[in-house]
């Protein structure tokens, strides 16, 4: 099982943060984190969850602004990162700008040698993605309601909530997000979880 930080969470920073990010990635008992990227007015990819910070829009928002406000570059972060912990990468994209968000991203994250697996709830990039850009893993972010119809894919991984009833497909899989041991569904399995070091306490 390999146990992976969600947003970065390490119970000590605020999540998704480039200091949350670092810290779970040193720690030894952590196999990765996951977080969540969103581009800006100007070209640039935020790490931030929601698509407004401070009432601010980030894709109408230069990136500038809103590093000044307390968000984290994607660059910022993983120009520090020194190990091949995994990068479980969601990328938020509305479908509107999928041509300019693809290679952006792809621009950005070629410059790294790091284990980036790159998710998203968005089939349409992610499919655009995966055949424009052959050597970024990627995987799909499949819910309860979101992407049922798409689970069986040709991407190299997928991301499934552990509520998901269906049948999973024989492939590397991360199940979000688990903070209960009773929500795992199989110690073999990877999780994203909120909770990592009572995870680990558990499963030792």
């Amino acid at each position: 099982m390999k146990i992976i930080a969600h947003r970065g969470n390490d119970n000590v920073h605020k999540e998704n943060t480039k200091e949350a990010i670092l810290n779970s990635l040193n720690t030894s008992y952590i196999d990765g984190v996951e977080f969540d990227i969103r581009l800006t007015k100007d070209g640039k990819f935020i790490i931030n969850h929601d698509p407004f910070y401070h009432n601010y829009y980030i894709k109408s928002t230069n990136s500038k602004k809103l590093q000044k406000l307390g968000l984290n570059t994607l660059e910022e972060v993983l120009e520090e990162i020194k190990n091949d912990k995994i990068l479980l990468i969601e990328v938020k994209e509305d479908g509107k700008s999928i041509k300019k968000t693809a290679k952006y991203l792809y621009n950005v994250l070629c410059k790294y040698n790091l284990n980036i697996y790159l998710c998203s709830f968005n089939y349409e990039f992610l499919n655009y993605f995966y055949k424009k850009y052959k050597n970024i893993k990627c995987g799909l972010i499949v819910g309860t309601k979101i992407n049922k119809n798409h689970i069986i894919n040709n991407f190299e991984f997928n991301s499934v909530s552990f509520k998901y009833k269906g049948k999973i497909p024989n492939k590397e899989t991360f199940f979000w997000t688990v903070n209960h041991p009773k929500e795992i569904i199989n110690k073999n399995e990877n999780i994203i979880t909120d909770k990592a070091k009572a995870i680990y306490e558990y499963l030792e």
